[in-house]
Parts: structure tokens; sequence; C-alpha cells
């Protein structure tokens, strides 16, 4: 009888515990869950300052300025680039922003006219339409008090992305160090170590895509002109950030391009896609390649499915940094899991 006691009392024990894991798992997943856009921002801010770091190593070696100096010269090189060159095509990409807002929903209803010969088609296009409408008459002020809280909510995620970011560019040791202390003493020289790989593997990876898209939108503008497509200012500006997104962005990128080219005729739309489809092609399979060719491999399954489960958790931010977290996240499965755990189960003795 005593045990049958002992027994019931251990199994009771063993029960407790795995519901108060099942239950510590349970929250730790709810609390990431509630704040996981704002991780997300963090670490795409993370990746601004490694960014930074890499220039001002970079400038540090060639110059022998102190890292510090190097990095700030090279966000002050940065910020006056940038605003030169937005001096100087401000005026043309914003008459060509209002004429693309007036263009677009004119070529879109053009490449929709053949599918009105359908009724339920034009009535669904119709009801959409009316509810449009009676939406716009019903809910002007409450768009209007959504469109000021969503600017505000946009300025204060881009003040907390600077300033990671620039935190992290000028004094990236200092997280390091705070972060190898909750690691104990013996596993901090590896853990370090994967650091430094997956940082240097997040350094290139923005290194080739900031290079992909130069070259993708110089390439989309200059195609677009030679095609004679009006606005290839700002399409090419358009393919140019969101090749950023591998795989859905060039897609996106396309749609209002093709559109426009329907105004001219489907041969025109067809010369454009088929631009579209070999600048694509370029850079998926050469120039990537080539410039991230020291990165971990992304099986493109892989990138798809991380950005997929990423938009469906996180929305539009999640799409966006889904492919740098997969490249940290094979970086530390890879060193820490392959390498090091199932090294040292396979050990004799272990």
């Amino acid at each position: 009888m005593p045990d049958n006691s002992e027994e019931a009392a251990r199994g009771v024990a063993r029960s407790v515990t795995v519901l108060a894991a099942a239950a510590a798992v349970a929250l730790v997943l709810w609390v990431v869950g509630s704040i996981l856009d704002v991780l997300l921002l963090c670490f795409s801010g993370v990746l601004l300052g490694l960014f930074l770091h890499g220039a001002g190593t970079w400038l540090t070696r060639r110059t022998g300025l102190s890292r510090p100096v190097a990095v700030g010269a090279f966000c002050v090189l940065l910020i006056g680039t940038s605003g030169v060159m937005a001096w100087l095509a401000a005026p043309s990409v914003a008459s060509q922003l209002d004429e693309l807002t007036t263009t677009l929903p004119r070529a879109l209803d053009n490449a929709a006219e053949p599918l009105k010969r359908f009724s339920w088609v034009d009535a669904a296009m119709k009801r959409s339409r009316d509810g449009d409408d009676l939406l716009a008459r019903r809910e002007t002020w409450s768009q209007a008090g959504g469109a000021v809280s969503t600017a505000l909510g946009g300025f204060g995620s881009l003040i907390i992305f600077l300033f990671v970011g620039l935190f992290t560019a000028f004094d990236p040791d200092l997280y390091r160090r705070g972060f190898l202390r909750l690691i104990p003493s013996k596993r901090r020289p590896r853990v370090s170590e994967i650091l430094s790989l997956i940082a240097h593997t997040l350094q290139m990876w923005m290194v080739g895509k900031l290079a992909s898209m130069v070259l993708v939108g110089v390439a989309t503008w200059v195609g677009l002109a030679l095609l004679g497509i009006p606005l290839a200012m700002v399409l090419s500006l358009v393919a140019a950030t969101l090749t950023f997104i591998p795989n859905f962005g060039p897609i996106l990128s396309a749609i209002p391009a093709i559109l426009l080219a329907l105004l001219q005729g489907p041969t025109t739309a067809l010369w454009v896609a088929g631009l579209y489809i070999a600048i694509q092609t370029v850079e998926s399979y050469i120039l990537t390649p080539l410039m991230q060719k020291k990165l971990v491999s992304l099986p493109p399954a892989v990138t798809i499915i991380a950005q997929v489960l990423m938009g469906t958790l996180a929305g539009g931010l999640g799409v966006v940094v889904a492919t740098p977290l997969t490249a940290a996240a094979l970086v530390l499965i890879k060193e820490a899991y392959v390498k090091d755990l199932l090294a040292d189960a396979g050990r004799p003795g272990q």
C-alpha cells in the first residue's frame, strides 16, 4: 500500500511538472507574441546598426580613424548623399507620384474591362464602389483619426529603429558583453564566436541586398525609359525598394508597371513583364549568388515558408525581416546544434 501511495505521488508530481512546463512555454509564447512587433522592430534596428558598424570598420582599416569617428563620418556621408539626391530628384518624383495616383486607377479599370462582360463581375464591382462610397460618407472623421494615429505610430517606430541602429553601430561590443554575462563562463568563447558569425552573415546580407536594390532600380529605370513607359523613375524606386523582400517583392513591384503599360496596349505590357522577369532572373540567379557567396545558403522553400509564417504573425514587418532572420537562425542552428550539440552527443562516453 505505501508503495502504491509513493508511486501515485510521483505520478502526480510528474503531471504537475509537465503542466507547469507547458504553462511556462505558453506564457513565454504569449509574451513573445504580444511584443513580437517591438522585437522585430528592434531586430531591424540591429540590422541597420550592423551595416553602419561594418561600414565604419571598413573606413577604419583604410583611413586609420577610430571606429566611432569612422561610423559617424559614414553616417554623415550617407545622410548628405541621400539629402542631395532627394533634393535633386524630389520635384520629378513628386510630380510622378501625383500622376501615378491618378493614372493607376484608370489603368486598373482598363485592365478589368474585359471581365465586365461577366454579369456577376460587373455587379460585384458596382457593389464594391457603392460600399466604398457609403464608407467614405460615414467614416470620414474615423479615417482621418486613423491616419493621424498611423502617422504618429510610424514616426515613433522610425525613431526607435534609428536609435537602436545608431546605438548598435557605435558600440556593439557593449551589448555583446552584456549578453555574454548571462552565459556560463566556460561557454562564453563559443557563444561569442557564434555571435560574430551571425553578425558577419547579417552584414554581408545587408551589403549584398543594398547592392541588388541599386542595380535593380537602375536597370528598371533604363528599361522602362527605353520602352517609353511613363513614371519610370517612381516605378524604378518601387522596384528597388521591394527588392529588399525576396520572392514577393518583385511580383508586387511589377504589377503597377504592367497596369500602366496596358494603357499603351497588351504588347507593351508583355514587354514590360518580360523586362521585370529578365531583371529579377539576373538578380536572383547571378547578382545575388555572386555578391552573397559567403552567406549561409538559404533554400527558396525555407525562405518562402519563413515569409508566410512571419507575415501571418507580424504582418508586413514580419515579411520584410523574415529573410535576414532566417539567415541568422540557420547560422545559429548550424553552429550551436549541428556542430556543438550533435557533435557532443556523438562522442564516446557522452
